[in-house]
């Protein structure tokens, strides 16, 4: 009960993964982490990092989060909807996607390094 309990906790404090799956390319992973930091990976090894979203408004006044990735890639949620979208680098279509439910990922916490004394704490 405790692990599930937890579980909760980290979806309701924004980490979390989905599946993403869009036409064109493989089923994605999609990780939302603190500070607002969001990975997507899909096979055949490929992994893309964003920092932060910016946010915009549809024409019926429903708010889109957009997520930039380093690739040039844009993932766009309708935040009233969960609607996702995605549109791939160098081009500007933009193709809906189904998205999975939430699941909490586990944290690790990996621990300082000091280089002077080579010992960690």
């Amino acid at each position: 009960m405790l692990l599930l309990a937890a579980s909760h906790t980290n979806v309701a404090k924004g980490v979390f993964e989905f599946q993403l799956t869009c036409p064109g390319r493989a089923t994605m992973t999609v990780s939302r982490v603190y500070y607002g930091l969001t990975t997507l990976l899909w096979p055949e090894h490929q992994f893309q990092i964003a920092a932060g979203k910016t946010f915009s408004r549809l024409d019926n006044g429903d708010r889109v989060s957009v997520t930039l990735f380093r690739n040039g890639d844009q993932m766009m949620v309708d935040d009233r909807t969960g609607e996702t979208f995605f549109s791939y680098a160098g081009s500007n279509k933009v193709i809906p996607c189904q998205r999975s439910a939430n699941r909490a990922i586990q944290i690790v916490t990996l621990p300082s390094w000091h280089p002077a004394s080579d010992r960690h704490s």
